[in-house]
This record gives C-alpha cells, sequence and structure tokens, in this order.
C-alpha cells in the first residue's frame, strides 16, 4: 500500500476544498479538452504532422503534468516548482491559440484551440497563483 514520504505534510492535511487541486485538476481536464478541440478543429500542426503522431505527442505532454500532480500531492518541492511551469506555459498556450485565431482570422484548419484555450488561461492562472501563494506562506504542499 503507498504511503506518503515521512516526515512532510501530505494530502490527508490538505483540505477537501482546496483552491490549487481543484484548479490542478480543472487545468487537467481543460489540456483533454484542448488536445480534442484540436483535432476536432484541424490544428495547422495536426494537419502536418497527421493524427497518430499528434496524439502521442499529446498523450506524452498531458502524461508529464499527471506526474506533477502525483508528486505535488505527495509533497516533493520540484513537483510544485514544475507544476507552476506548467502551468505558465498552458496559459500561454490558451492565449496563443486566441491571438493566432484573432490575428489570422482562421480558426478551422487554422488555429483551433481557442475556446479551451480560454479554460487553460484562466485554470492555469489560478494555479499558479495558488502555488505560488503556498510557496510565500511555506507550505510544503
Amino acid at each position: 500500500m503507498w504511503r506518503p514520504k515521512e516526515g512532510s505534510p501530505r494530502v490527508p492535511g490538505l483540505p477537501p476544498g482546496s483552491r490549487a487541486v481543484i484548479a490542478f485538476l480543472s487545468l487537467l481536464a481543460f489540456h483533454v479538452a484542448h488536445i480534442l478541440e484540436e483535432i476536432l478543429g484541424g490544428f495547422v500542426i495536426l494537419r502536418k504532422l497527421g493524427l497518430a503522431p499528434f496524439v502521442a505527442v499529446n498523450w506524452i505532454l498531458f502524461c508529464i503534468p499527471l506526474v506533477f500532480f502525483y508528486f505535488w500531492l505527495d509533497g516533493r518541492r520540484w513537483a510544485r516548482s514544475a507544476s507552476i511551469l506548467y502551468a505558465g506555459v498552458m496559459v500561454l498556450n490558451g492565449l496563443g491559440h486566441n491571438l493566432m485565431t484573432l490575428a489570422t482570422g482562421r480558426y478551422f484548419d487554422g488555429y483551433a484551440g481557442g475556446f479551451s484555450g480560454i479554460g487553460l488561461a484562466v485554470s492555469g492562472m489560478i494555479l499558479a497563483r495558488s502555488l505560488l501563494q503556498k510557496r510565500a506562506s511555506g507550505s510544503a504542499t
């Protein structure tokens, strides 16, 4: 049976409605929605790579933050830093899709991903802020 590492606060001490946990889970959900939106909207990179390589790359890019989430819940400091970086990248990803759609005027067969990109940007900002506040307060989680 899994047990947390001795000596540092873990999930049982986390309040059930923790803003950071909810923000992380919503960011992961928007990440999945974003990948599906890119596939259904014909994102420009999808057309160049093909469906199978695009899905394979995105599967890896989705599994990495799952590892961050697990180890952040386990209280690893590096995972909190990596999660802040992930949140920042997702904010830029979400904003980038919207800016490119506005700049080019092309959504379908162009820069699809703008609708879920709004969710990525908002939940990413909330996650980064929550994790940065926890870092400033000295909390391990």
